[in-house]
């Protein structure tokens, strides 16, 4: 069995790539014969392009047995014009903003729609993605297969040692976007400042968005956190896990912007891998990524208030921030890369019979 994946570059860095790259590493782990053909970055190109795009790579195609899209826009339409006269099997992901966002574009709408009713199955990354779809698209070929986490990569830490007191630590990880939701979670950090003193607030990501960037660092000098909160980026994955181990809880509160949203959060997974509870938010894939009051608490969007609680929940009781240390590791172990590459590898194999 071979499978051709129609996406963009692999990089690991960013959600997508990470994901992408998870999935194809495991899936020939497990025998698939893969082939990965590069679309390029552009989400905004035109009907032409993606024309253009799909006459090139159809000499690709004719040798694979499924054409596998990691998004529906613009390269699961790509994939659905390449297949014109192939009729090779399709798979889509439905990953996120650009799984939904194009439908709701005049120029794109029926494109996408099209792309998705050729597809053999749309494959979405969470339940919350896989209703938006179908707000604007009925489908009987949706699955819901959820991602998961390296248990290699990033391992469960040790024990965080007490010894700094009342010094408590904060950990976020993802670009500084609005959708990320920092704007929220750091005037709830100057809440738990007001019980933690010394709390450390860790934001890692990419900081090329500036205009957001500098709005983040003016509510780190209007709530008086110039000495709390520590923005940080370009970290290597072991220098990622030592920041996790120091950290006593994760926190990604995403928001939706319009139609852009978290369609996962995977690094709530990679937290939990390590031992750490997580905290985001409800109304988006993150209701898929953590266990509410297991692996960590969802909390609503854009509530500032429910947000430091959920902090102040786990940093106040030692008993229940151990607990949740032991049911995140176990929650991460029962979502591993392995485990979701053999469900899509069952797709596969039951699309071609």
């Amino acid at each position: 069995m071979k499978v051709c994946f129609l996406g963009g570059e692999l990089d690991t860095k960013a959600g997508w790539g990470r994901l992408a790259k998870e999935i194809i590493d495991g899936v020939s782990k497990k025998g698939v014969d893969t082939e990965v053909i590069n679309l390029g970055n552009d989400i905004s190109m035109s009907f032409f392009k993606m024309l253009l795009l799909a006459f090139k790579i159809r000499k690709n195609l004719k040798n694979c047995d499924i054409i596998h899209c990691f998004d529906a826009f613009p390269w699961g339409v790509v994939g659905a014009l390449a297949n014109i006269g192939l009729n090779k099997k399709m798979v889509i992901n439905g990953v996120g903003t650009w799984s939904v966002l194009p439908l709701y574009q005049k120029k794109n709408a029926w494109l996408v729609s099209w792309a998705y009713k050729k597809a053999d199955k749309v494959l979405a990354i969470s339940r919350f993605t896989a209703d938006e779809i179908q707000k604007k698209v009925k489908l009987s070929n949706i699955e819901v297969i959820a991602l998961g986490v390296d248990l290699e990569k990033f391992k469960l830490c040790p024990p965080k040692s007490d010894a700094t007191g009342s010094k408590k630590v904060i950990l976020s990880v993802g670009a500084l976007k609005f959708r990320k939701g920092y704007h929220i979670s750091i005037p709830a950090a100057a809440e738990v400042k007001k019980h933690y003193p010394e709390i450390k607030y860790r934001i890692v990501g990419d900081q090329s968005g500036l205009k957001y960037f500098n709005e983040l660092k003016r509510l780190v000098r209007e709530n008086g956190l110039e000495d709390n909160v520590e923005f940080l980026s370009g970290l290597s994955d072991q220098e990622l896990r030592s920041l996790y181990c120091e950290c006593d809880l994760f926190l990604l509160v995403s928001v939706n912007e319009g139609h852009s949203f978290e369609g996962f959060g995977l690094v709530h997974l990679e937290a939990n891998a390590c031992g750490k509870p997580a905290i985001g938010t409800l109304g988006c894939g993150s209701e898929d990524a953590i266990k509410d009051g297991y692996s960590g608490f969802l909390v609503p969007q854009n509530d500032i208030m429910a947000t430091s609680e959920a902090v102040l929940k786990i940093l106040n009781d030692s008993k229940l921030a151990g607990e949740m240390e032991q049911n995140s590791y176990s929650w991460a172990k029962a979502n591993t890369w392995e485990k979701t590459a053999k469900k899509y590898v069952d797709v596969y194999e039951k699309l071609i019979k």
